[in-house]
């Protein structure tokens, strides 16, 4: 047998055993009110059975409960299914000493042993073994009780072919319901299984993405760096040609930095290892190093205009380093998404303890139908796909507004463009 054989057959077990445990006490309560109802017609039609029925009643009521506290116990709980149907076939022996005692009625007989093999069988989700040794009990008994003087209103075995039918039907239900349970619970653990391969799966991704984001970061702000220091003069002057292309190198070279930056993050944000550190945050010298980037980062698209509103002394509590890269993304694209147009970054003044930063532009837009998944990992509407892009910088916000206390939420046009509203606690 395979060790998956295996584990399913444990756990199988281990499962029939647990539930039977939950139930025996359900089973108990069905029985008292079923048989204390039926005491009172046997009281109408035979009040002189009433000590013998009494006794009975005890009987089976002692049986049926001490199994079920026995079951409960955590040391014999791997024994529910055996207790229960010893429980279950001593219950059918009450019924069948009942009947003989009293001379009973081989119609009711059957019937009341029908009644439980079949209730056993909807309330004990046993295996159909257990279920074949109850029914097999129920009409060895009514045979032996029907020998014993149990009497009958036919010479013909009718009352034990019925029940032996019932009993068989049971037997069949429990296999049908058993196989379905052990379906169910192979489906359950090749899910759990699915579920940690793409758990592992995604670990792995996870860690690639920051090691290649950590290799890739290093030499580029190297890059980065030394393109500055040409710019600046450090090396000497430099032709009119030369400073413009390296100008182009510098830009480009920060928004791979950034977008390297957002990767590193967000492998960092999935393996829940991100720190965000809250402190109140003076907007106007954020906003003003968000002009210095967009500047850098339309030069060379005259048709694009930026403004900006001066936030005034507005604090708001969030990790300065996480609402600059914030702001990044969300002016990286609304200067790659306005070919021609306005970028407008502005504040709303304080409501209900929380500041509203807006970034507008009259760019392309987003489509309706594509403003459900952009906050999405990877998820990008069909401009976004055209235009290029790894579709993170958008999801990766999202999650460090909310993790700083805030929320990021868009409206946008079709051919009028978006706003996108980054709400933050207010500093007092």
């Amino acid at each position: 047998m395979s060790p998956a054989r295996q584990d399913l057959d444990r756990e199988f077990a281990e499962e029939t055993n647990r539930l039977i445990a939950e139930r025996l006490p359900l089973l108990t309560l069905a029985f008292a009110l079923v048989f204390g109802a039926a005491w009172i017609f046997e009281h109408r039609v035979h009040p002189n059975r009433e000590v013998a029925y009494l006794v009975c009643y005890i009987g089976e009521l002692a049986t049926l409960g001490g199994a079920a506290l026995l079951a409960r116990q955590a040391r014999w709980r791997s024994y529910s299914q055996t207790i229960a149907v010893a429980a279950t076939i001593v219950l059918s022996a009450w019924i069948g000493l009942y009947h003989v005692h009293v001379g009973g009625e081989g119609e009711v007989l059957a019937l009341a042993l029908a009644y439980l093999v079949t209730g056993a069988m909807v309330l004990l989700p046993w295996t159909w073994e257990a279920q074949l040794l109850v029914a097999v009990s129920a009409v060895v008994i009514d045979a032996t009780a029907t020998a014993l003087g149990v009497r009958s209103t036919t010479t013909l075995p009718i009352n034990l072919l019925g029940l032996a039918a019932v009993c068989a039907l049971s037997v069949a239900g429990s296999a049908f319901l058993s196989r379905h349970r052990r379906t169910q619970l192979s489906q359950a653990a090749e899910l759990r299984a699915a579920n940690a391969a793409l758990a592992e799966a995604n670990q792995s991704k996870n860690q690639f993405l920051a090691s290649v984001s950590h290799e890739l970061r290093t030499p580029l702000n190297i890059i980065v760096g030394y393109t500055d220091l040409l710019l600046e003069g450090h090396f000497g002057a430099l032709p009119a040609e030369a400073t413009d292309v390296l100008d182009r190198v510098a830009r480009n070279g920060r928004s791979l930095v950034y977008l390297i930056s957002d990767l590193l993050d967000f492998s960092r944000m999935e393996a829940g290892r991100l720190l965000v550190r809250l402190a109140p945050v003076e907007l106007a010298p954020v906003f003003a190093e968000m002009v210095h980037f967009v500047e850098s980062r339309i030069g060379s698209s005259p048709g694009v205009h930026f403004s900006m509103t001066h936030p005034g002394s507005l604090r708001v509590i969030a990790d300065r380093e996480r609402l600059e890269q914030i702001l990044v993304n969300l002016l990286s694209n609304a200067a790659k998404f306005t070919p021609t147009g306005e970028i407008h970054l502005l504040t709303q003044p304080p409501c209900d303890n929380t500041v509203a930063i807006e970034v507008r532009d009259t760019g392309v837009g987003i489509d309706h139908a594509d403003l459900a998944q952009i906050f999405e990992p990877f998820g990008q509407g069909e401009v976004g796909k055209r235009l290029g892009g790894v579709g993170i910088g958008l999801s990766l916000s999202s999650r460090l507004a909310h993790a700083m206390g805030g929320a990021l939420t868009v409206s946008s046009e079709v051919g009028r463009g978006s706003t996108f509203v980054l709400r933050l606690p207010a500093a007092t």
